[in-house]
């Protein structure tokens, strides 16, 4: 048994587990998380000059937190705003863990930053809970 756990934007999830049901991965768990890669996250660019003389434009900028605010007491030179991301965790026995891997690849990679990151790790068991089965007869 293998785990393969993707972290990938939010926007490809479901395409991505459209793709895993076609070659056979069925159970799979989506988790909300925020991270940041080696660009240390989005950094704010320069603020646009145009600001509308709007009651909503300027509450959105005093309610919103700004990357100064988010960076509070940190000694890092640029302000980081976590991204969120969603990570998949899949456990396989029956399909080969290449193919889920590469599943997730043709729906996540478009060659730009971000894309995402696949780890696999081995599982040394699993137990249903509900029936007591062990091993591979507990995550099919």
């Amino acid at each position: 048994m293998k785990e393969v756990m993707a972290i990938i934007r939010r926007h490809r999830v479901k395409e991505t587990i459209h793709a895993l049901s076609e070659i056979g991965v069925d159970s799979v768990t989506v988790h909300s998380v925020n991270g940041r890669g080696k660009q240390r996250g989005a950094i704010m660019g320069s603020i646009d000059p145009y600001v509308p003389d709007t009651i909503e434009y300027v509450s959105k900028i005093y309610t919103s937190p700004t990357p100064s605010s988010m960076a509070g007491d940190s000694t890092l030179t640029k302000p980081v705003i976590w991204m969120p991301k969603n990570l998949l965790d899949i456990v396989v026995s029956d399909v080969p863990v290449e193919k889920v891997v590469q599943a997730i690849m043709d729906q996540n990679r478009s060659g730009r930053h971000g894309d995402g990151k696949i780890f696999v790790l081995p599982v040394g068991d699993a137990v249903r809970i509900r029936t007591g089965d062990t091993g591979d007869a507990a995550i099919v």
